[in-house]
Protein backbone atom coordinates (compact mmCIF):
# COMPACT_ATOMS: atom_id res chain seq x y z
CA UNK A 1 0.00 0.00 0.00
CA UNK A 2 2.81 2.68 0.65
CA UNK A 3 4.91 1.91 -2.55
CA UNK A 4 1.72 2.70 -4.36
CA UNK A 5 0.59 5.56 -2.41
CA UNK A 6 4.43 6.50 -3.37
CA UNK A 7 4.83 5.64 -6.94
CA UNK A 8 1.11 7.76 -7.07
CA UNK A 9 2.75 10.80 -5.65
CA UNK A 10 5.83 10.85 -8.22
CA UNK A 11 3.30 10.41 -11.03
CA UNK A 12 0.86 12.94 -9.76
CA UNK A 13 3.63 15.42 -7.93
CA UNK A 14 1.73 18.68 -9.11
CA UNK A 15 -1.65 17.40 -7.85
CA UNK A 16 -0.24 16.31 -4.54
CA UNK A 17 2.10 19.55 -4.10
CA UNK A 18 -0.99 21.79 -4.76
CA UNK A 19 -3.95 19.97 -3.11
CA UNK A 20 -4.70 18.19 -0.16
CA UNK A 21 -5.04 14.82 -0.44
CA UNK A 22 -7.28 11.98 1.39
CA UNK A 23 -6.20 8.37 1.35
CA UNK A 24 -9.13 5.69 2.36
CA UNK A 25 -7.38 2.47 3.85
CA UNK A 26 -7.85 -0.55 5.80
CA UNK A 27 -4.32 -0.78 6.98
CA UNK A 28 -2.90 1.48 9.53
CA UNK A 29 -0.78 3.26 6.70
CA UNK A 30 0.09 6.24 8.65
CA UNK A 31 1.08 4.23 11.66
CA UNK A 32 3.39 2.14 9.98
CA UNK A 33 5.11 4.76 8.50
CA UNK A 34 5.67 6.60 11.45
CA UNK A 35 7.34 4.13 13.44
CA UNK A 36 10.77 4.45 13.97
CA UNK A 37 12.21 0.82 13.67
CA UNK A 38 10.63 0.49 10.48
CA UNK A 39 12.91 -0.66 7.27
CA UNK A 40 14.72 1.75 5.42
CA UNK A 41 12.66 1.65 2.58
CA UNK A 42 9.74 2.49 4.63
CA UNK A 43 11.53 5.37 5.92
CA UNK A 44 12.81 6.67 2.71
CA UNK A 45 9.20 6.40 1.39
CA UNK A 46 7.87 8.16 4.79
CA UNK A 47 10.37 11.29 3.93
CA UNK A 48 9.40 11.11 0.57
CA UNK A 49 6.08 11.16 1.34
CA UNK A 50 6.11 14.03 4.35
CA UNK A 51 6.43 16.81 1.18
CA UNK A 52 2.95 16.15 0.94
CA UNK A 53 -0.11 17.24 2.75
CA UNK A 54 -1.94 13.72 3.07
CA UNK A 55 -4.57 12.39 5.90
CA UNK A 56 -5.28 9.21 6.34
CA UNK A 57 -8.85 8.17 6.69
CA UNK A 58 -10.17 5.38 7.89
CA UNK A 59 -12.13 3.31 5.19
CA UNK A 60 -15.92 2.75 5.59
CA UNK A 61 -17.60 -0.44 5.14
CA UNK A 62 -20.41 -1.37 3.34
CA UNK A 63 -22.63 -3.85 5.04
CA UNK A 64 -22.61 -7.14 2.65
CA UNK A 65 -26.23 -7.41 2.87
CA UNK A 66 -27.14 -3.61 2.03
CA UNK A 67 -24.68 -3.90 -0.76
CA UNK A 68 -26.60 -7.39 -1.79
CA UNK A 69 -29.98 -5.05 -1.66
CA UNK A 70 -28.96 -2.41 -3.95
CA UNK A 71 -27.74 -4.60 -6.24
CA UNK A 72 -31.10 -6.41 -6.41
CA UNK A 73 -33.01 -3.23 -6.52
CA UNK A 74 -30.82 -1.89 -9.51
CA UNK A 75 -31.51 -5.20 -11.41
CA UNK A 76 -35.31 -5.01 -10.85
CA UNK A 77 -35.61 -1.79 -12.44
CA UNK A 78 -33.37 -2.43 -15.65
CA UNK A 79 -35.17 -5.18 -16.71
CA UNK A 80 -37.90 -4.09 -19.24
CA UNK A 81 -40.53 -6.65 -20.61
CA UNK A 82 -39.67 -6.94 -23.96
CA UNK A 83 -41.76 -8.68 -26.76
CA UNK A 84 -39.58 -10.19 -29.26
CA UNK A 85 -40.97 -8.57 -32.18
CA UNK A 86 -40.00 -4.81 -30.61
CA UNK A 87 -35.92 -5.80 -30.16
CA UNK A 88 -33.67 -4.31 -31.99
CA UNK A 89 -30.45 -6.89 -33.12
CA UNK A 90 -26.85 -5.59 -33.49
CA UNK A 91 -24.26 -8.08 -35.04
CA UNK A 92 -20.46 -6.55 -34.96
CA UNK A 93 -17.74 -7.80 -36.34
CA UNK A 94 -13.98 -6.99 -36.55
CA UNK A 95 -10.88 -7.88 -39.64
CA UNK A 96 -7.49 -7.04 -39.49
CA UNK A 97 -5.04 -8.21 -42.59
CA UNK A 98 -1.66 -6.33 -43.85
CA UNK A 99 -3.37 -3.87 -45.99
CA UNK A 100 -5.31 -2.43 -43.03
CA UNK A 101 -8.05 -3.19 -40.44
CA UNK A 102 -11.64 -2.55 -40.84
CA UNK A 103 -15.16 -3.12 -38.54
CA UNK A 104 -18.85 -3.68 -39.73
CA UNK A 105 -21.77 -3.43 -38.16
CA UNK A 106 -25.40 -4.61 -38.72
CA UNK A 107 -28.32 -3.21 -37.08
CA UNK A 108 -31.72 -5.40 -37.41
CA UNK A 109 -34.88 -3.28 -36.60
CA UNK A 110 -37.88 -5.02 -35.64
CA UNK A 111 -39.51 -4.26 -38.78
CA UNK A 112 -36.71 -6.51 -40.69
CA UNK A 113 -35.17 -3.73 -42.06
CA UNK A 114 -31.15 -4.31 -42.60
CA UNK A 115 -28.62 -1.26 -41.39
CA UNK A 116 -25.06 -2.13 -42.49
CA UNK A 117 -21.89 0.41 -41.22
CA UNK A 118 -18.56 -0.78 -42.44
CA UNK A 119 -15.18 1.62 -41.45
CA UNK A 120 -11.75 0.74 -43.32
CA UNK A 121 -8.51 1.79 -41.34
CA UNK A 122 -5.59 1.96 -43.48
CA UNK A 123 -2.44 1.45 -42.34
Amino acid sequence: MALALVVTARRLRPYFLSHPIGVKTNTPLKQMLGKPNTSGRLVKWAVELSKYDISYMPRTTIKVQALADFISEIAEMSVKDTSQDQMWLLHVDGSSTTQGSGASIVIMTPQGEDLEFTIKIAL
